[in-house]
């Protein structure tokens, strides 16, 4: 298949900063607040105000397009129905439960007698019934992608994390690196394919060192280093890379699944202890912060209370004079406040000092954003459409295949947000359509 190579871009990673510090647990916090919000979609509780559950229970549901049940990610009482800060940047409803510290377990969690046993649609099964989304940043419904009709020949795991400050999937290959080869077994029967691919940064050695030793049960699966650069670790990117073949929209089209390294992992504990999604991995760093860590936490947790346990914030540095991102600097949201909790698509929070002024306001016309546009499409002219509301000139200028990658707004000179003005005309698109 004849197509233009995506080269991608050098960018400084900042990764230090979080990356030596081990993987640190953090599961019984006083309090959780799971959000009513999945994606687009808005939950319907399942649990009332004063009932009593036990970590694994279902208190929502996800209904429509991706239906799948929420679980409870701590054992107590559901005290509130209340708003919180989402990822998203907006107040949502969430369901509080404040914990026993029983570390009750619903019934439901138990070992699988013969999880080498399972077939396709048992597997499949698994993902729905444990609620599984993509732990990359999506969160999209994970069973979605092994119903397709397509013929599925490779199961590419994406343990590659490009985006600058985020190590938090590092750490986590790392630690738990026979659930990550056993994850992407189950993935592989799960859509019927023959070769298992885990994809990683090729300056992570360790991620190579640590899944080795499990591989030669699984003479199947492979390791592939990838150049370090951005954004590698979308997911045409990395199926390019790993196979040589593109496609024009789901990488299905080419006999290809991508799931992420996490994601990997918890479906491993799906599979063998039907344990559902109920937590997940997160960096907080920045050079905000006195002492950046990678945890593994509940969902409903509040930022806040990581932050603290990172030693809070750097000495002299107002939290209200601070850039808070949710998720990575190139694809995150710029959020208020630390006072957010976290869901299925939070995998960092960074917090930076206010930075200094802009140097060049204007457009200076230099096209580096075309340049290192993976889409290979005119971010500024896109933008320039969307300022004058021309819906015409921002289709025929292709908005719809932008990836919200932010390597235009990354590589500009003048320090132009072009990406948020390029995802909206994007979006627009979309309403219209």
């Amino acid at each position: 298949m004849l197509f233009r190579k995506i080269k991608g871009v050098r960018i400084e990673g900042n990764k230090q900063m979080s990356r030596c510090a081990p993987l640190r647990d953090y599961l019984d916090p006083p309090v959780v607040s799971i959000p009513l919000l999945q994606g687009m979609s808005v939950l319907k509780p399942a649990v009332e105000v004063g009932a009593n559950v036990k970590i694994g229970d279902i208190i929502a549901y996800r209904e429509g397009f991706g239906a799948m049940p929420i679980h409870a990610s701590i054992a107590g009482k559901v005290t509130a129905i209340k708003k919180v800060w989402h990822a998203s940047g907006r107040m949502v409803e969430a369901v509080e439960i404040e914990n026993d510290h029983s570390g009750a377990l619903s019934d439901s969690i138990q070992p699988e007698k013969n999880p080498d046993g399972l077939d396709k649609e048992a597997l499949i099964q698994k993902m729905i019934d444990a609620g599984l989304s993509g732990l990359g940043g999506a969160g999209f419904p994970t069973y979605i992608k092994y119903q397709t009709k397509c013929p599925i020949d490779t199961v590419i795991i994406n343990a590659i994390e490009c985006e600058p400050y985020l190590t938090c999937d590092f750490l986590m290959s790392i630690k738990y690196p026979e659930k990550l080869v056993k994850g992407l077994h189950y993935f592989m029967k799960a859509a019927g394919a023959e070769k298992g691919v885990i994809a990683y940064k090729a300056y992570n050695q360790a991620v190579e060192d640590a899944v080795k030793p499990y591989l030669e049960r699984f003479p199947e699966i492979t390791t592939f280093p990838l150049k370090d650069v951005y954004p590698a670790g979308w997911e045409k990117y990395v199926t390019e890379a790993v196979t040589g073949k593109t496609y024009p929209k789901l990488p299905s089209q080419v006999g290809v699944i991508v799931n992420n390294a996490g994601t990997a992992i918890a479906y491993a504990d799906m599979v063998e202890n039907n344990i559902p999604l109920i937590a997940r991995n997160i960096t907080i760093t920045g050079e905000g912060i006195t002492n950046p860590q990678n945890f593994y936490v509940p969902f409903g947790i509040k930022v806040a209370e990581l932050v603290a346990l990172c030693g809070g914030y750097q000495e002299g540095l107002d939290p209200k004079y601070a850039w808070y991102i949710a998720g990575g600097p190139m694809t995150g949201k710029a959020i208020l406040i630390d006072d957010l909790v976290v869901n299925d698509t939070l995998g960092a929070v960074i917090v930076i000092p206010t930075p200094k002024e802009k140097l060049h306001p204007e457009c200076l016309g230099c096209g580096k954003c075309a340049d290192a546009c993976p889409a290979f499409l005119t971010p500024t002219e896109i933008k320039r459409a969307y300022d004058m509301k021309d819906e015409t000139a921002i289709r025929n200028l292709q908005a719809d295949k932008c990836i919200a990658c932010g390597l235009c707004s990354y590589v500009c000179p003048s320090h132009i947000e072009i990406t948020d003005a390029v995802v909206k005309a994007r979006d627009s698109l979309k309403k219209g359509a």
